[in-house]
């Protein structure tokens, strides 16, 4: 038996190592996770990542087992710090609760510290649940407020897209504050369609597997946030790809005082369902080669194609990737064994939308749920 401590996890490249120890581990592995590697906030791509590594954990392995959580902290403090943020939360609810060396707390009571949190972003009281500029909002199954009414218009009824328009402009203004001029209104109508498909998407497909199963639990939602990416932390994640390399050094600054980073607006949407492209074609990407997954995705994403029962479903996307075309934004997806983006220079109206890239070279483990991201810069002038 190996004991594999989770840490901070602040990086793409430190959460998709987590990720291999996953797929590579035996029934005895212990993980134990840090509370930083729970509740911190880093930037909604990376939180939303983090969520999908401990999804990923629990569906494999820890369905009828417990969350294990370094040792060194009082019950109380573990449950509240643990269900503060969605990527514990995520990871109570698809597990029995949460274990502190010997003792172990079910999930019903370690929930508990979720209310709160949840009964505010249900009511839109979002200045109470922020924590520096990011803010999340989770759909937990079985929730008294799992249809948040900042996405859902009644109990269980997504919001259509001319509801949630001004619904998205609020968030925005509210995370991006002083830059939120520099997210345009014509993203921000396409976000709202692109919102209301995925949402219904997700309530659609993501709480059953590939075989149409009903999962015993799930979780959907999405963080959004004004992140400034450093150098010192970050630039790594942007250098498996010599188009995304380009990207971060075309995008980023530097300062006066010699501090480089990329200052974005972003926003994540995540699932623990089966992941697009076993959603899309009812069979587990383990059964197909790498290749074969890669073009299946590459067809789940194209114009049109949607696995809704909506008549003219699957406009959103291509909506945004226009939009990010426009003015240089990114779109990253992380979902079975394959992590693709599509990066656009400002202005360039020649770029395929579908055109999208590894975002790293190496072989990925397979993961659970699906994780789109949008990131926005928001330059100087």
């Amino acid at each position: 038996m190996a004991t594999i401590n989770v840490g901070k996890c602040r990086s793409l490249i430190e959460i998709e190592s987590i990720l291999s120890k996953i797929e590579n581990s035996v029934e005895d592995d212990k993980f134990i996770f840090s509370l930083d590697s729970l509740k911190a906030r880093h930037s909604p791509m990376h939180d939303a990542s983090r969520l999908q590594m401990v999804v990923t954990l629990a569906r494999q392995r820890l369905e009828h087992d417990y969350l294990e959580v370094h040792p060194n902290i009082s019950e109380n403090a573990a449950i509240e710090e643990v269900c503060s943020y969605s990527p514990g939360i995520a990871g109570v609810r698809l597990t029995r609760g949460i274990r502190l060396g010997q003792r172990k707390i079910d999930r019903r009571d370690a929930l508990i510290a979720a209310v709160d949190k949840m009964q505010a972003t249900d009511a839109g009281n979002f200045a109470d649940v922020v924590r520096g500029r990011s803010l999340d909002m989770i759909c937990v199954a079985g929730s008294k407020v799992q249809y948040l009414k900042p996405l859902f218009s009644a109990r269980g009824r997504v919001k259509e897209h001319v509801e949630m328009i001004p619904t998205i402009r609020m968030l925005i203004d509210f995370v991006t504050q002083q830059s939120r001029d520099k997210v345009p209104n014509s993203l921000v109508n396409s976000l709202g369609l692109f919102t209301t498909e995925l949402m219904k998407n997700t309530q659609e497909h993501a709480v059953i597997d590939h075989a149409g199963k009903p999962y015993l639990a799930h979780v959907e939602g999405m963080m959004l946030g004004w992140t400034r990416f450093s150098e010192e932390l970050f630039a790594d994640d942007f250098k498996g790809n010599t188009n995304l390399e380009s990207y971060w050094k075309q995008e980023s600054n530097t300062t006066e005082s010699g501090l480089t980073s990329l200052r974005a607006f972003e926003v994540s949407y995540f699932d623990s369902g089966p992941g697009l492209v076993s959603r899309f074609t009812g069979v587990p990407v383990t059964e197909m080669s790498r290749a074969q997954e890669r073009e299946a995705l590459l067809a789940c994403l194209q114009h049109k194609a949607t696995s809704k029962s909506e008549h003219a479903a699957g406009e959103g996307l291509p909506s945004v990737l226009r939009e990010l075309r426009k003015i240089g934004g990114l779109m990253r997806i992380r979902s079975g064994r394959l992590s693709m983006f599509n990066a656009f220079c400002r202005g360039d109206s020649q770029r395929d939308l579908f055109q999208f890239e590894n975002w790293t070279a190496s072989e990925l483990a397979p993961v659970q749920g699906a994780v789109v991201s949008i990131l926005v810069p928001l330059r100087a002038e």
